[in-house]
């Protein structure tokens, strides 16, 4: 069977033509009309894999594509002889201009990894005899314009209109529209006619009368196209990119419709007796048949210009700021903020209206305007603008060099008027503003002698009010670390003295502990005793009755210590049905024999009532140890509920880490080891260099750590998880006043190492520069926290846990040892380690009652506006101004909106880049 198939297969492959890859190139015709287009049709036969060709260009002609590459594929099978060809056809249409011979040269096609080159090809284009059927011109308004000055011109174009002899039928203005070629190049009217195609228009054709070239004067359609044009070139206004041609009828007649053998016959046919009477289609059958134009040739109108003459701009008294402006322009400026730090951003928005072309101007060069830049961080690039009605906007952002910069000056704009023929400038007005000093950077002249290189940051001599603001550059930073949570070892110190003591005493006083809290005892061990302790029958049968209600967990009617002769009775006729009902029969009967007996005042010895009251405390005990693991529980009907709350659970789960997803998760940006080191390296340059220009130049220096920022976050955006590298993170946003980041990258670093140092320093600093809400309290409580905050921030919170564990192991350890020595005085030397630890537990609560809102993002927006919903159109529910920094609660994320509750309780929506999430349970 192998072998047979083996044949079938190599006399396939034998009996299979393989064909060479081949390329072959030909024309529609070689003969062509002026603007009338002849077709190159490219076959590539047989290629597994080729390139398209680039075509060259032609002079005198235009050449585009006439549609994407077809594919086609055919077999056959001759005499069992089975041959296959696959080939690929493009389509250029080529185009001429002008009358002469033109040739396509050979065109080289990468195939199958080889060149292939067809043949060049020739082609001949004439002229279609016009005579007077057609006529173009275009107006000028003025005899002279400069380059880039608009002028407004006319093209008018006149076609004489088409009629039939046979019919007696005239083309409407609308069909002799419809007859201009597709090939007709409109030039500078080109985005009029194609407003006009877009909006299903054309131009309004009239009936006019003109001279037909030979002094008579004919009828015909004129259609006017209006556009505004602008010279790029000094010279002669030409019309070479404009030719208008039409495919004017030479003959008409009537396409058949497939309804027409069905309507020949209606009264109202093609060939009905009341068509014929009106001579008229017009009651002709939809169906029918209807005229169209059967045969056409393409006309060439010659387009001539009014004689309009394009000046060069002069070069003489041109302005070094001249940007090529040709018009009439006025220029506005407006600055926001206008009260900033020094170093800050400044945005400046600039308008230039005018009449020139809008889309053409171009911004004023501000960084080359000493006047603008001896004052101001200006960016060394050209700005992008949009045109709104007559006017072009720009906006760029400029940052005040130093402290104490009044004003931002006016800005100049050259531009050549061709009324005056002169160039001109126009300068805004000054804008008023106020430059302060720089917080972080002064902060740099402060404690930049105080920094150490030591890692140990806690050691560093820097004041406790002000940040550490020297960031890491070791290896270690590209490392991810695990989480650190902060080590509360003097809990043990304020826990363990107290639980030492107790031990203590319940050690010293166990027999007499014991003794006295019977309830520790079981109810068979306390029955027993009650037993031992009875002097008569009755106490018997009294400690029996309490034994069963006490081990079958059952409260008696009357109270066992208060009950008189006949309650007791009673107890004991339901103790013995407490046994019934739990299935201890044989039992039951000998209590309610021993109980019968007691109150029937039997002689029975003491002490063999003891005994047996002992044997029947031991039946009824093991009874319902193993009654209780023999019970069957009966079965309960199974019941959907708890699949429900699976399900609801696992949905919950599902939207929550959904939540976290959207939230927290971010595009890891995927960087190599050598990469990460390299940014790492450029980000400390940054912002070292940033640090020494801080004291010159406030705008270089913000700019630099602004630089800085970028990098460390790409690093953190690599998937990198450091609380060194948040805190370098932290510190360049910091030093470019970015609150909001600053807050928001301390907190990560706490988050990852609870007890670094540097990070909880610069966020109390960081964070006393934000107004928060302040948490309502009463004013005497306001009093006692501000009180207990000022001693915290002088002694320091270490100091405070210090003392809670020197003065609990003091008190707890005098206590101690007033039990091992009695005739220690205890008060003499408890009573200063006891008041020291209530003042210092007293301050401990409350710090941390203190009331805090729940948070677990940071907005770093300057200007937080909360939504009633996530979108812009919906209402305003609150602004909160100078939010950076401020905490608030995520709630939740849709798009690029997230709900969010402020600390003073407003819920509401804002855009999720204005918060920056954290990812806090504090």
């Amino acid at each position: 069977m192998k072998t047979l198939i083996s044949a079938i297969a190599l006399s396939a492959l034998l009996t299979t033509v393989a064909s060479a890859a081949s390329v072959d190139a030909r024309l529609s015709s070689r003969e062509a009309y002026v603007g009338s287009p002849v077709v190159l049709q490219l076959s590539i036969s047989n290629a597994a894999d080729y390139e398209q060709p680039k075509i060259p260009q032609i002079d005198g002609c235009d050449i585009r594509s006439a549609g994407s590459p077809s594919q086609s594929s055919q077999i056959t099978i001759i005499n069992g002889r089975r041959s296959e060809s696959r080939s690929v056809t493009m389509q250029y249409l080529i185009t001429p201009r002008r009358e002469g011979s033109f040739t396509v040269p050979a065109l080289t096609v990468k195939v199958d990894g080889k060149q292939v080159s067809t043949e060049p090809l020739r082609f001949v284009a004439t002229k279609s005899e016009t005579v007077d059927l057609l006529f173009a011109e275009i107006e000028g308004g003025k005899q002279k314009v400069f380059v880039g000055e608009p002028l407004d011109m006319k093209l008018k174009v006149w076609i004489k209109p088409y009629r039939d002899a046979e019919s007696g039928l005239t083309l409407s203005e609308g069909d002799m529209w419809n007859m201009i070629s597709d090939s007709t190049a409109w030039g500078g009217f080109s985005d009029r006619v194609q407003e006009l195609a877009e909006n299903n228009q054309r131009p309004g054709g009239q009936e006019v009368l003109r001279d037909d070239g030979t002094g008579n004067e004919r009828s015909y359609y004129l259609y006017e196209i209006n556009a505004t044009v602008y010279p790029k070139r000094a010279g002669k206004i030409d019309a070479d990119d404009v030719q208008i041609v039409v495919n004017y009828p030479t003959a008409l007649g009537r396409s058949r419709s497939p309804f027409d053998d069905f309507f020949n016959d209606s009264p109202f046919g093609g060939r009905s007796p009341i068509s014929r009477m009106m001579n008229d289609d017009l009651f002709g059958s939809p169906f029918g048949n209807r005229l169209s134009v059967t045969q056409s040739r393409p006309i060439v109108g010659e387009v001539s210009v009014d004689s309009t003459n394009v000046l060069p701009v002069p070069t003489e008294g041109r302005p070094d700021d001249y940007r090529g402006a040709v018009g009439s322009y006025q220029i506005v400026t407006r600055a926001t903020p206008i009260t900033v730090d020094a170093g800050d951003p400044i945005t400046l928005d600039i308008g230039i209206k005018g009449t020139g072309p809008m889309e053409l101007v171009q911004a004023p060069p501000l960084f080359e305007l000493p006047e603008l830049t001896k004052d101001f961080k200006v960016a060394d690039e050209s700005l992008a603008g949009f045109v709104q009605d007559d006017t072009k906007l720009f906006s760029t952002t400029i940052r005040p060099r130093r402290e104490g910069i009044t004003e931002i000056p006016g800005i100049r704009f050259s531009f050549f008027n061709p009324e005056t023929e002169k160039y001109q400038t126009v300068t805004s007005e000054p804008i008023t503003i106020t430059v302060n000093k720089s917080e972080t950077l002064a902060l740099d002249a402060i404690v930049g002698h105080t920094r150490k290189t030591d890692r140990n940051l806690s050691e560093a001599p820097i004041a406790e009010s002000l940040p550490d603001l020297k960031n890491h550059n070791d290896a270690s930073l590209l490392f991810s670390q695990p989480r650190q949570d902060q080590a509360y070892w003097w809990w043990a110190f304020l826990v363990a003295p107290p639980l030492v003591w107790i031990g203590a005493i319940l050690a010293t006083y166990r027999m007499a502990i014991y003794n006295r809290l019977p309830s520790f005892k079981s109810a068979k061990t306390r029955c027993l005793q009650g037993i031992d302790n009875a002097t008569d029958r009755n106490e018997i049968s009294k400690s029996l009755t309490t034994f069963i209600f006490r081990r079958c967990r059952r409260r008696p009617s009357q109270d066992m210590d208060f009950a008189d002769d006949q309650g007791l009775s009673s107890n004991a006729t339901e103790a013995v049905g407490v046994l019934r009902i739990a299935g201890l029969y044989q039992v039951a009967g000998e209590v309610e024999s021993f109980l019968s007996k007691s109150h029937a005042n039997d002689h029975e010895s003491h002490e063999t009532s003891v005994a047996r009251a002992k044997v029947l405390i031991e039946e009824i005990d093991t009874a319902l140890q193993d009654n209780q693991k023999t019970r069957v529980k009966p079965s309960k009907p199974r019941s959907k509920k708890p699949a429900l709350q699976r399900s609801l659970g696992a949905m919950l789960v599902i939207a929550l880490l959904t939540f976290s997803g959207s939230v927290s998760a971010a595009e890891t940006v995927d960087l190599s080891a050598m990469q990460q080191q390299t940014l790492l390296a450029e980000a400390d340059e940054a912002y070292s260099q940033g640090l020494l220009k801080s004291e010159t130049d406030s705008a270089d220096a913000k700019e630099l750590f602004t630089t800085a920022t970028q990098k460390y976050q790409l690093l953190v955006e690599s998937g990198i998880q450091n609380a060194d590298l948040y805190v370098n993170l932290g510190n360049a946003y910091l030093q470019t006043g970015q609150l909001g980041y600053a807050i928001a990258n301390y907190e990560k670093a706490i988050q990852l190492d609870a007890g670094n140092a540097q990070a909880i320093q610069n966020l109390k600093f960081a964070y006393s520069k934000v107004e928060q809400p302040q948490a309502k309290s009463s004013v005497s409580v306001g009093y006692l926290r501000a009180a207990n905050d000022a001693m915290i921030d002088f002694i320091g919170g270490r100091t405070l846990f210090l003392v809670l564990a020197v003065s609990s192991v003091l008190f707890w350890g005098v206590l101690t040892l007033r039990l091992l020595l009695p005739t220690l005085s205890t008060w003499k030397w408890a009573t200063a380690p006891l008041l020291i630890l209530l003042l210092s537990m007293t301050s401990f609560a409350l710090t941390q009652s203190n009331p805090q809102p729940t948070w677990n993002a940071v907005i770093v927006a300057d200007t937080a506006s909360l939504h009633a919903a996530d979108g812009d159109q919906f209402d305003e529910v609150v602004r909160v101004a100078d939010a950076q920094g401020h905490r608030v609660e995520l709630i939740t994320s849709r798009g690029e909106w997230s709900q969010i509750k402020t600390a003073d309780d407003h819920i509401g929506w804002v855009r999720s880049d204005a918060i920056e999430f954290v990812k806090t349970s504090s």
